[in-house]
């Protein structure tokens, strides 16, 4: 879901997923409501994508999910910077494992929150893994740390930074 959430192109089937799950129950929280459309968003999007003929092939491939082998990674570069986890970086002079970056997401005061404020986070982290999830037609890194996961970059042909 961590993925999908962070493509321009599924945006418009999470809104539309958001409006359908508000309609049929009116009176849920809007904390609730992000909550099913977290369980349920997943299926319903492979069934619509798959139904649509003209679904873009990146849709159907980010619908369809990665391949189920994630491969790991010792080191990665990116825009003339140089990433390494932790494990790697304990045997290197040069240290360079620490990743941050600021984020938007929707914050709740309470569990029962009906009014949710967007807020843009600071996140720091150490890199742990570094993962590559292949979906054939593209390639999307993610960093990984104790906290979860700080950053994601998306590789076509060249490789971009996917804000989040």
């Amino acid at each position: 879901m961590y993925i999908l959430n962070n493509s321009n192109e599924v945006l418009p089937y999470i809104v539309h997923h958001e409006a359908l799950a508000k309609e049929s129950n009116p009176k849920m929280t809007k904390n609730r409501v992000l909550k099913e459309q977290n369980k349920t968003f997943l299926n319903q999007f492979k069934d619509i994508i798959f139904d649509d003929n003209n679904a873009s092939e990146t849709l159907r491939k980010l619908a369809d999910g990665p391949k189920r082998n994630v491969i790991t990674w010792h080191g990665y570069d990116i825009n003339k910077f140089s990433f390494y986890p932790k494990s790697q970086d304990n045997k290197s002079t040069l240290q360079n494992i620490g990743v941050s970056l600021s984020a938007e997401s929707q914050h709740f005061a309470t569990v029962r929150g009906d009014n949710p404020r967007i807020a843009s986070m600071p996140y720091f982290g150490v890199i742990e893994e570094i993962w590559v999830l292949n979906y054939e037609k593209f390639t999307i890194f993610v960093f990984t740390s104790v906290s979860g996961l700080i950053a994601i970059w998306v590789c076509k042909r060249m490789i971009s930074y996917l804000r989040w």
